[in-house]
């Protein structure tokens, strides 16, 4: 048998990666940095994802009271959690906590987006507008750092369908403690329903 250097053959005598026979479809070759890796789904590479998440209480006539003291807003619900990112590993990683209402981050640098929706029953007081403020902490109890805000104006008051997006870098303590979503008025009450959020890893940090 000739002695051929593998840098010199030519298609189609190349042979195909090790471990090919028995690879799933869609799956790439990871090294594992010590001299062998595994077959890997590709749908993990890109690390983003998201979750959808609701309010069942506060539907139909029962409606929660924002006003002028700001109010965390309730999630109770996960609708939508196959998308979640998944890790090289095969890890789902979490992006919301239902228990205390916090929204859970991946990793330092990700790039993030929430779309929060909300109806407002009705009002009372005339208030203006709603402030929308997300929180974040650097105790994980104390949750006083605003990392994001806007303004939602009540032109039509009851009736209104209120639907806010914010995309923002995630930081070191975001990952670490998370962050809240609060709600107040600048005057009177607004009574929500129909609490929805879609919170999505859009960029996966390099």
């Amino acid at each position: 048998m000739a002695n051929v250097q593998h840098s010199s053959l030519t298609d189609p005598n190349l042979h195909e990666p090790k471990g090919i026979s028995t690879a799933s479809a869609n799956q790439l070759y990871l090294s594992s940095g010590s001299g062998s890796g595994t077959w890997t789904n590709a749908n993990r590479f890109p690390g983003t994802g998201w979750g959808k998440y609701t309010n069942t209480t506060y539907v139909l006539t029962t409606a929660l009271a924002i006003s002028t003291t700001p109010v965390l807003l309730p999630f109770t619900t996960a609708d939508t959690v196959s998308q979640l990112p998944i890790t090289l590993t095969g890890t789902t990683s979490s992006l919301m906590n239902l228990a205390t209402e916090t929204l859970l981050f991946v990793a330092v640098g990700d790039l993030h987006s929430i779309t929060l929706t909300m109806e407002v029953y009705s009002a009372t007081g005339s208030p203006a507008h709603l402030d929308l403020i997300i929180y974040g902490s650097s105790d994980g109890t104390t949750y006083g750092t605003a990392l994001g805000e806007t303004t939602v104006y009540l032109d039509k008051g009851a009736g209104q369908v209120i639907t806010e997006s914010s995309l923002f870098p995630v930081t070191s303590d975001m990952v670490t403690h998370g962050a809240r979503i609060y709600l107040s008025t600048n005057t009177g009450t607004a009574n929500i329903i129909n609490i929805g959020l879609i919170t999505a890893r859009v960029h996966k940090a390099r």
